[in-house]
């Protein structure tokens, strides 16, 4: 069914003859997430054309994600570019079965994402990733140009839910995962678990009261290696796949991207596992690194009285409950140790107030 439509009714969207696929991709996930890639040439022109039906997708915000890439391009970030098919539509749309679905298309990329060169290739001798501080900087180049293409939030979004399907913003989310992994299997730890949900909520409140006031742009809001692009020089080149991006708190998005962007190998073991959770030296290590990312972001981002006053509220609130701290308890959970020093450095993240923007 799908390769005839693929044929039928995709293809001469963009083609007046038929390409050839070099390449298809299922990204189709749980929950009605649809979403088919296929890479298509012609001997002229290559194309990487989408077919997706999901929550965060329709014609107006294809048409916005077309704006920013156009935005990202001239900041001197390279993005493929959407392209209008032959109708002279960004997207098309049609209804089946009472959903919608869309079909739109971009440019091949002129660069190999980090992803298809191999992370091995592109590690420095601490493990930090060699593009890492361009990276960073073309976020603050980001940042600082306030763009206003958007009027949807990004994935990045704190505080508030990021589509229909769900009903708490994502910190909120793995916090109570958190706790009800802890009351389900390490009840022992139930009274400590109160506390640390204490001190979360308490730090939610005094972040509501300053977020709204800060600075936002609009961002890619998806800068993991498999959308990384780099040239020949294994140096930053740009950034692909648009989907997830939206308008978003400066703050908020740089300290996520230096949190995530903090590779160095003396924090983690042969299997991937977090030391610094154990081990105060290498946690203050860590922080370094993040406060450095924040610098790198910082040379083309000037960061605001309020963003240096909101600072560290907001660091101590995503500096705590993670998707990764929820898999570190599920591997340690039986050994007592590991799970109280886990707490003691859960409580210390919440409670936190030395830290501040460089």
């Amino acid at each position: 069914m799908e390769e005839d439509f693929l044929k039928n009714t995709i293809l001469p969207l963009y083609f007046e003859k038929e390409p050839s696929i070099t390449d298809t991709l299922d990204l189709c996930r749980e929950g009605g997430d649809f979403r088919m890639v296929y890479f298509a040439e012609d001997g002229e022109r290559k194309l990487v054309i989408k077919h997706t039906s999901n929550s965060f997708t329709d014609a107006e915000r294809i048409e916005s994600w077309a704006r920013l890439i156009d935005e990202y391009n001239r900041l001197g970030i390279y993005c493929p570019r959407i392209v209008p098919n032959r109708l002279g539509e960004t997207a098309h749309t049609y209804t089946e079965g009472g959903r919608k679905y869309f079909i739109y298309a971009e440019e091949f990329s002129k660069y190999p994402s980090a992803e298809k060169i191999g992370i091995e290739k592109l590690e420095g001798e601490t493990g930090r990733l060699i593009y890492t501080d361009d990276v960073l900087r073309s976020v603050g180049k980001v940042a600082a140009a306030r763009l206003d293409c958007c009027d949807f939030r990004s994935v990045y979004c704190l505080l508030e839910p990021y589509s229909a399907e769900e009903t708490t913003d994502e910190g909120t989310e793995y916090a109570i995962d958190f706790r009800d992994f802890v009351y389900k299997e390490i009840p022992e730890f139930r009274s400590r678990m109160d506390g640390l949900m204490e001190l979360f909520y308490k730090n939610q409140e005094e972040l509501r009261k300053v977020y709204y006031e800060l600075p936002t742009s609009c961002f890619q809001a998806d800068l993991n290696y498999t959308n990384i692009l780099v040239d020949e020089n294994n140096s930053f080149a740009g950034v692909i796949d648009f989907n997830l991006c939206g308008r978003e708190v400066n703050l908020n998005y740089a300290v996520r991207a230096a949190m995530w962007m903090a590779y160095d190998k003396r924090l983690y073991n042969e299997n991937d596992e977090a030391l610094f959770y154990y081990n105060e030296e290498l946690d203050e290590a860590r922080n370094a690194i993040i406060i450095n990312n924040l610098k790198l972001i910082g040379e083309s981002y000037e960061y605001s009285e309020k963003e240096r006053e909101a600072f560290p509220v907001l660091f101590r609130y995503m500096n705590s409950f993670w998707w990764e701290i929820l898999r570190e308890l599920k591997t340690v959970k039986d050994d007592e140790s590991k799970v109280d020093m886990l707490f003691r450095w859960l409580e210390r993240q919440l409670t936190r107030d030395d830290i501040r923007l460089p």
